[in-house]
């Protein structure tokens, strides 16, 4: 695994900012981190990147525990936090050949793998320019560049598009495509359009709490509904698909011991079956509907759930 998350929980002051958060990332793809504002997502990214010291609870990052060996995980890491740092006096490429330094990048390498995230981040024809008089989106490439020296095995991005202009967004989605063949990208957004066409999973936070573990190729997938059940999963899947006409069952997100199951070809009366067959064996069944695939309708699903539990 890449990452793993165990009980995370991050207090400030009596406020509980991040709430017994558990999630593991195998090695490679793009994992998405959504919420609103407020959420707990820039304070998970900033606990990843060792910016942060966790209250309690277990993190390893490249396999090293931050606990234990944080300066091993730097090692392995590269950061795109959502204000990137950065001399405005330097230029864009004495910036990066600080940061190459640090970096442990050796003098033989250092200028070509300069040039690569540079031309990477489409950011050559500014390589001399001083970065304070670049514009906001010329400069968060050059912290999307400062993050991919050394070619680090995760890549931890708070908002990463922010700023950019469309065609600056196009490619820059391109390139975490590419980089998500050799590294793990685990990336924070507003935008669940953007989740939607980048992310092969999406992690839900709400009030501190991970909500929803979202596959976005079963939420993708044509479903007739959604049956939200607590009973064991690989038994509820079993069930599923036993009922009539039913072509395919998948997790799409759980929290806790409830579980959300997207079935697909389901007959008239199918609905009908899961709940009573749901209720015959013992399990709590919580919401079945009708849904539609979109991440942006999940969302808004699950806020007015929480919002629900909370009051």
């Amino acid at each position: 695994m890449s990452i793993i998350v165990r009980d995370l929980c991050k207090n400030f002051g009596p406020l509980r900012a991040v709430d017994r958060v558990s999630f593991e990332i195998p090695r490679g793809g793009i994992v998405g981190l959504i919420g609103p504002n407020g959420a707990g997502k820039s304070t998970i990214l900033r606990i990843l990147t060792t910016f942060l010291q966790s209250s309690s609870g277990q993190v390893v990052v490249a396999g090293f525990d931050l606990a234990q060996n944080p300066a091993g995980a730097r090692q392995q890491l590269g950061y795109l936090p959502e204000n990137p740092p950065g001399s405005t006096e330097a230029r864009v490429d004495e910036y990066l050949t600080y940061r190459a330094q640090l970096k442990g990048i050796g003098r033989r390498d250092r200028s070509q793998e300069i040039d690569r995230c540079l031309e990477a981040c489409e950011l050559t024809t500014v390589r001399r320019r001083l970065i304070g008089r670049l514009s906001q989106g010329f400069r968060r490439r050059v912290g999307l560049a400062d993050a991919m020296l050394a070619r680090p095995s995760v890549l931890i991005l708070d908002e990463p598009t922010i700023g950019l202009d469309p065609l600056q967004v196009r490619h820059t989605r391109e390139l975490f495509a590419e980089l998500a063949r050799e590294s793990t990208i685990l990336l924070s957004t507003h935008l669940l359009t953007e989740a939607e066409e980048l992310c092969q999973r999406v992690l839900m936070l709400m009030h501190g709490r991970l909500v929803a573990d979202i596959a976005m190729a079963e939420l993708n997938a044509a479903t007739d509904f959604e049956i939200e059940l607590d009973g064991p999963p690989a038994e509820c899947e079993s069930m599923l698909l036993t009922l009539s006409e039913v072509t395919k069952v998948g997790v799409i997100a759980s929290t806790g011991c409830w579980h959300v199951f997207a079935v697909s070809g389901a007959g008239p009366n199918t609905r009908q079956e899961a709940a009573r067959e749901s209720l015959r064996r013992g399990w709590n069944l919580r919401e079945l509907r009708a849904v539609s695939g979109t991440l942006e309708d999940h969302f808004a699903r699950l806020a007015v759930r929480v919002q629900r539990e909370a009051a």
